[in-house]
C-alpha cells in the first residue's frame, strides 16, 4: 500500500559525489519500513564520513493517496495533476554535513496525478501544461521529456516522475 521513492544527489563532483550518493542507497534500502523523515535522520548520520548528498525521499501512500516528504538540499519535487501543481518543500542543508532539523510535509496525490522529484541538473521553471496530453502518458516518458528539454547541461541530472494507478495500485 506505499512506495518509497529516493533521488540523490552527492556534493560537488567526480567520485567524491559519487561515494557520497552511493552510501546513501544502502540506508534507504535497509529503512524501508520508516517514515521518509527518519530515513533521511539515518542517512545524516551514515554519511558523515563523505562529503555529503542532497537528497529527497517521497512515500506514496496509496490507501490515503497522501505524498509524505522529507527533503534536504536542492532536491525538488513536485505534484502536476489537470489543472494544478503542488511544489514540495525541502529544507536546507547537506546530508551528512549540515542538517538543522529534518522535516517532513504531506500532501494529497490525486488519482491523475504525477510525482516529479530531480536534481538541480534539471532547470525548475519546466512546466508539464507545455505538453498537450503528456500528464496521461507513461512516467518515463514524462521524465525523458523533461531531462530533453530541460536538463542544464553544466550538471548530472536525475529525474524521477511516478504514477500511482488505480486499477492495480502500482508505481509506473
Amino acid at each position: 500500500g506505499r512506495v518509497l521513492l529516493l533521488v540523490v544527489d552527492g556534493l560537488g563532483h567526480g567520485l567524491g559525489a559519487a561515494t557520497a550518493a552511493q552510501e546513501a542507497i544502502p540506508i534507504f534500502r535497509s529503512n524501508l519500513q520508516y517514515s521518509p523523515a527518519r530515513i533521511v535522520e539515518s542517512a545524516h548520520a551514515a554519511l558523515r564520513s563523505t562529503r555529503g548528498a542532497v537528497l529527497g525521499i517521497a512515500e506514496i501512500d496509496l490507501s490515503q493517496k497522501l505524498v509524505r516528504y522529507a527533503g534536504v538540499g536542492n532536491i525538488s519535487g513536485v505534484i502536476v495533476s489537470d489543472g494544478s501543481t503542488r511544489h514540495l518543500v525541502s529544507t536546507n542543508g547537506t546530508v551528512g554535513q549540515d542538517v538543522r532539523k529534518v522535516q517532513e510535509f504531506s500532501y494529497p496525490f490525486p488519482t491523475d496525478a504525477v510525482l516529479v522529484l530531480h536534481s538541480d541538473g534539471l532547470t525548475s521553471h519546466w512546466n508539464l501544461n507545455n505538453y498537450p496530453g503528456l500528464l496521461r502518458k507513461a512516467p518515463g516518458l514524462i521524465a525523458g521529456i523533461l531531462y530533453r528539454d530541460y536538463e542544464r547541461g553544466s550538471d548530472d541530472v536525475t529525474v524521477l516522475a511516478a504514477r500511482a494507478t488505480s486499477v492495480n495500485t502500482k508505481i509506473n
